[in-house]
């Protein structure tokens, strides 16, 4: 959480591995307990060069271009579309709308594909199917409420860059092969790991630490 750590390229294979057997019809498991471990400091090190290319992320928020590095400005809902580009909004009812026209192939799941987590009383109104199929989403809080970050484009995601460091407590992978990493940063120690299967859901306030506790507002990047 100290500094920005490197990301162990080998274990990615692990989230395709953990999916490989999963059809598009199979439906996700919306309290899902992930995988963890600790980063090599070879592995770190490959990474290097690529996690200190990071950019300023500017988003378009009612109108304005802003630094989300300088916080959200009032915004609950961020998304990053397959262009490239990043748009807030004011509710995530909001961004869900927009994205149907900005990213108009990108979808959502229908309830014979996808559970519904919110239907089934388990998490918050802001739950699975509130993610994009084919999105990586995170929250705020662990009932999967309070702002809501997504991304649908692969790609290293330092989330210094995106006021989310040390802020993520629970999180959708809704891709249907290609899961996420989420790492925490530790200055001089190994860099503990969740991995994060396709198409499930997980709450951080129960994935087990490497080294005692919970992975709950410990992630600072992600790469998927």
């Amino acid at each position: 959480m100290r500094r920005a750590g490197i990301l162990v390229p080998v274990v990615a294979a692990l989230c395709a591995l953990a999916m490989s057997g999963t059809t598009a019809t199979a439906a996700p498991e919306p309290t899902a307990i992930p995988e963890v471990g600790l980063a090599t400091p070879a592995a770190e090190a490959a990474l290097q060069q690529q996690l200190a290319e990071t950019k300023p992320v500017i988003a378009t928020y009612n109108g304005k271009e802003i630094n989300l590095a300088d916080g959200w400005q009032g915004a609950q809902a961020c998304s990053e579309v397959p262009t490239g580009e990043v748009y807030c909004f004011d509710t995530a009812e909001e961004a869900d709308q927009a994205l149907a026209e900005i990213a108009p192939a990108v979808t959502r799941g229908t309830s014979g594909s996808v559970a519904s987590a919110q239907a089934s009383g388990e998490f918050g109104p802001m739950a699975y199917t509130d993610c994009y199929q084919g999105w990586v989403c995170l929250w705020e809080h662990s009932d999967f409420t309070g702002r809501r970050l997504q991304w649908s484009a692969s790609g290293t995601k330092q989330l210094g860059d995106w006021d989310f460091r040390d802020k993520a407590s629970s999180g959708c992978v809704t891709r249907y092969q290609g899961g996420v990493l989420a790492y925490d940063a530790r200055t001089g120690l190994p860099d503990p790991y969740m991995t994060l299967a396709a198409r499930y859901c997980y709450n951080f306030s129960t994935a087990s630490y490497p080294t005692g506790g919970t992975f709950n507002d410990k992630v600072d990047y992600i790469t998927m």
